[in-house]
């Protein structure tokens, strides 16, 4: 019976376990589905040592634009190709980099540049966050003023 291989695998009780800590009660005769996981190592050895200065090139070149929702509205962003860019290529947001898996949304204010080893070294600007301006506009009743709230659409 199918109900009782999956009932008898090593993980069953374990997740059981934590669905039940997580919500409080447990699907009886339910399958286990598994549709994501997340696998973690650990490399036992010395730190990698920090990548090496690498000349600055400037900004690449842009393979195209898109329109991009952000804090302030549509935008036309310019759009890299990550595979392009080089040590040293300086990237101002916001813009958009693709790649093969993903998408790498850039922000307004932050900035990127790719160091020595081709990673990708994501500077955060937080001195213009409206977000945060617009969580320290409440009056003095703990009431958001409706000409005041700014709600991001992507959390919505």
């Amino acid at each position: 019976d199918e109900e009782k291989l999956l009932s008898h695998l090593p993980y069953a009780d374990t997740f059981k376990l934590h669905y039940n800590r997580e919500f409080g009660f447990i699907l009886e005769g339910r399958d286990i589905l598994i549709d994501d996981y997340r696998v973690r190592a650990v490399v036992l050895g010395e730190t990698p040592s920090p990548c090496l200065p690498v000349p600055s090139l400037g900004e690449p070149n842009a393979i195209g634009t898109k329109r991009a929702y952000f804090e302030n509205g549509w935008e036309e962003v310019n759009v890299y190709q990550f595979d392009d860019l080089k040590p040293g290529h300086e990237i101002k947001g916001p813009c958009n980099i693709v790649q093969s898996i993903s998408t790498i949304v850039l922000e307004i204010g932050c900035s990127a540049i790719v160091t020595s080893d081709g990673d990708l070294e994501i500077t955060v600007d937080s001195s213009g966050d409206s977000t945060l301006e617009s969580m320290n506009d409440i009056d003095e009743a703990n009431e958001p003023s409706l000409n005041e709230v700014h709600e991001d659409p992507v959390q919505l």
